[in-house]
């Protein structure tokens, strides 16, 4: 098990605080550097619902940050890799944004990377988490694979930065080391003391969620922990709602999800297909073009901005917005995600 070293990066002036402790992962928004959101107020505001994000979004912000983590690319040899000053740069660039939304930052330091946390905490205990992998390969970018999933955090963070305190706390994280991983995700999962493991109802898991001819995939996976099927539900009831075709996928927890499963957290997420040539069936499900990948330029130079299908990003951040809220407000969930063992 890798030894935690925190970093704690506030939203105020000074030098940050490095400490050996175990991470609290309780960053909230403040609306000032001197005040502190009492997270159980006697008269709380009404808690967001799915339409209400979905009304608040600014999808804009998703082409923001992908021409954001383009530039960084750009700048630094031609990649964000771990280790690099490419992925520095990135994780620079998600700390400001959240910082200047009010957002604290745990910066989780792990043998060969660094996890960063924030989080909008809510009035109970529960808490449902939110990730994407940071880093890119060294052959390239990684716009698709993973600025993508990184756009529609970031986008999803900062509207529900603007709206009153959820039901159940929302974890955000942007992992490392996913590529030839995924270590960050390990390194977070095994550091955390089983009270907190506890807290924790569902994950959603974002990783190629842009590609060029793209197909419209959910979670559905035999291994995945107890409750986990409830998520796939809820993705499916979305799409089927907004009229969007979909199909399920097992990836066999060959993402950052993967250690959750672990643990017997439930989880979920979206995938618009990788290197893996599109059938006839999905063709024809998702107005794809068959026997080409879903993205050809996975894992190259060639994952770049060109790269990204923007309707295919919208409609899946608009989809995990939906369900990460309900996730978060609707208590009918709470006998829904009913979580397996945890060792």
């Amino acid at each position: 098990m890798a030894t935690a070293l925190i970093l704690v990066l506030c939203a105020c002036s000074g030098e940050p605080t490095v400490t050996d402790a175990p991470p609290t992962l309780l960053a909230t928004r403040n609306p000032s550097p001197s005040t502190t959101i009492d997270p159980t107020p006697s008269n709380p505001a009404p808690t967001p619902t799915a339409a209400d994000v979905q009304s608040a979004l600014d999808i804009t912000s998703l082409r923001e940050h992908l021409e954001a983590v383009q530039r960084i690319a750009d700048d630094h040899t031609g990649n964000r890799a771990t280790g690099t000053p490419g992925f520095d740069a990135s994780a620079t660039y998600v700390t400001e944004r959240l910082r200047s939304s009010g957002y604290v930052i745990d910066a989780q330091r792990f043998v060969g990377g660094t996890n960063l946390i924030a989080e909008r905490v809510g009035a109970s205990s529960g808490v449902v988490m939110i990730g994407a992998h940071l880093d890119s390969v060294r052959a390239g970018p990684g716009i698709n694979d993973n600025g993508s999933g990184v756009a529609a955090l970031l986008t999803i963070a900062e509207t529900l930065a603007t709206l009153p305190p959820p039901e159940q706390t929302i974890r955000f994280a942007f992992w490392d080391a996913e590529e030839g991983g995924p270590f960050g995700s390990t390194a977070y999962v095994d550091t955390l003391p089983r009270a907190e493991r506890d807290r924790i109802r569902a994950y959603l898991n974002l990783d190629m969620i842009g590609s060029p001819n793209a197909i419209r995939l959910v979670y559905a996976e035999t291994a995945a922990a107890a409750g986990s099927d409830a998520i796939t539900r809820q993705f499916a009831a979305y799409f089927d709602s907004v009229g969007l075709r979909w199909s399920p996928i097992d990836l066999e927890g060959e993402s950052d999800h993967g250690p959750f499963i672990g643990v017997g957290i439930p989880t979920g997420g979206l995938f618009s297909g990788g290197i893996e040539p599109v059938t006839d069936d999905e063709a024809e499900r998702f107005g794809a073009v068959a026997g080409s990948p879903a993205d050809a330029c996975s894992h190259q130079a060639c994952d770049t901005l060109a790269n990204v299908d923007l309707a295919s990003l919208e409609e899946m951040t608009r989809a995990v917005a939906h369900v990460l809220v309900s996730l978060a407000t609707d208590t009918m969930d709470a006998a829904l995600l009913q979580h397996g063992t945890r060792s």
